[in-house]
């Protein structure tokens, strides 16, 4: 049985009775997606953000001071925002498709690396400081307001209690708005879960968890959805007890079968591609797949892809 499929059924035999049933909640169509087709991918390379077309041409460099990076494409593919860091300040930014028209959206300089997603409708983003906030993407150095969640499914939950939400690294908004993906350490016997934050009953409902001696320690990274709703992960199995740190990283996405290195995925608008970054050769490079996970092709060297939706 595939370490995956072990760690899952022993978290679910020990979880089983400390799960909390979830609220009910009216969830939009599958279909119910950021709109659109392919177009350009957005990508970081030397801390700096740059844009191609999907098949590698046309290398636009977007951003020159400071450090930029965790660019992520609005919904109607006209924004991008990204975290801008000068001198250890890092806030979240929002330029235009080409470059232009840069400006910040928080000012307080504590925002996480973990990047900001977008709302579905566009007007919105949410990221961490280290708290879950959200703040309008309009704005001009808004005031960003807490999300508040009760924690459901790990062993030390109290679906009670409302409290703040702690995000580690990476954040993600379903397109069909319901969701909000966090990596966050909310268990008091897990060191690590994600969680799924319910926005329209304050939820965040454990998605899967790790860290235990009794279940292995595993290491996630670069949560993302498909356009369909379809959520995806990078996923390193350090073993029952954190030692295979050596281990490769894969993707985790349904019907995506990854190699080993695979980081990042970005699902392209039409569902046809997954935009990955796989380093396995010594340096970061952007490849883009089938989302099946064949016919593979090295775009250029880079990292953090997102790809663009076209209307």
């Amino acid at each position: 049985m595939p370490p995956r499929t072990v760690r899952t059924a022993l978290l679910s035999l020990l979880l089983s009775a400390a799960t909390v049933v979830g609220l009910a909640i009216t969830v939009a169509p599958a279909d119910a997606a950021y709109p659109g087709g392919d177009g350009r991918i957005a990508f970081v390379r030397a801390n700096q953000i740059y844009t191609m077309t999907p098949s590698g041409t046309g290398v636009t460099r977007l951003t020159a001071a400071g450090k930029n990076y965790r660019p992520k494409w609005s919904p109607n593919g006209r924004w991008i925002s990204y975290i801008h860091e000068v001198n250890g300040r890092r806030d979240v930014w929002v330029m235009g498709a080409g470059g232009g028209h840069k400006r910040a959206v928080t000012t307080t300089g504590d925002v996480t690396s973990a990047g900001a997603t977008w709302s579905p409708t566009g007007k919105r983003l949410a990221f961490a400081n280290p708290e879950l906030n959200v703040v309008r993407s309009a704005a001009r150095a808004g005031s960003p307001a807490p999300l508040n969640g009760f924690p459901t499914g790990g062993f030390c939950s109290d679906p009670g209690e409302l409290g703040p939400i702690y995000v580690d690294r990476f954040v993600a908004w379903s397109p069909d708005g319901a969701r909000i993906a966090v990596f966050d350490h909310s268990d008091c016997y897990f060191d690590d879960r994600i969680d799924m934050y319910y926005t329209a009953t304050n939820e965040l409902r454990q998605y899967v968890a790790g860290g235990a001696d009794c279940c292995g320690y595993v290491d996630w990274t670069d949560l993302f959805w498909g356009p369909g709703n379809q959520f995806g992960y990078s996923e390193r199995d350090l073993g029952p007890y954190g030692e295979g740190t050596s281990n490769p990283v894969r993707i985790v996405y349904p019907g995506f079968r990854s190699r080993a290195g695979d980081t990042g995925g970005a699902p392209s608008p039409s569902g046809t591609y997954l935009a990955v970054t796989n380093a396995s050769s010594g340096t970061a490079k952007i490849v883009r797949a089938k989302v099946a996970g064949t016919d593979r092709r090295v775009l250029t060297r880079g990292y953090q892809p997102d790809w663009q939706p076209v209307p």
